[in-house]
């Protein structure tokens, strides 16, 4: 089972409309988890489940290209310390 990792900075005062935004996102997608660093608030990781390499670069250029996406590319770039360049994703497949 392969999960994709992804890692970013969120600017504190968009904290809340991130977290309402990411709720709903959990909602919709039942294989995603979402943490926040308990020594580093305001730092998420996002854990997906049973994730093709395909459906990886699917979500990999979705997620990151400009303007694009799941129609809040605007706010992710708002969002994420550093803009979008800042958010790093990776995808992991068991050991054999």
């Amino acid at each position: 089972m392969s999960k994709v990792f992804v890692e970013y900075a969120i600017n504190p005062e968009y904290r809340d409309s991130f977290l309402i935004y990411m709720q709903e996102w959990q909602k919709r997608e039942g294989r995603l988890e979402v943490l926040e660093g308990t020594d580093q608030p305001g730092l998420y990781v996002e854990i997906w489940s049973e994730v093709s390499r395909d459906e990886y670069i699917a979500m990999k250029e979705d997620r990151l290209q400009q303007g694009g996406g799941r129609g809040n590319q605007a706010a992710w770039e708002k969002w994420v310390k550093g803009g979008l360049s800042k958010l790093h994703m990776w995808h992991f497949s068991p050991v054999n």
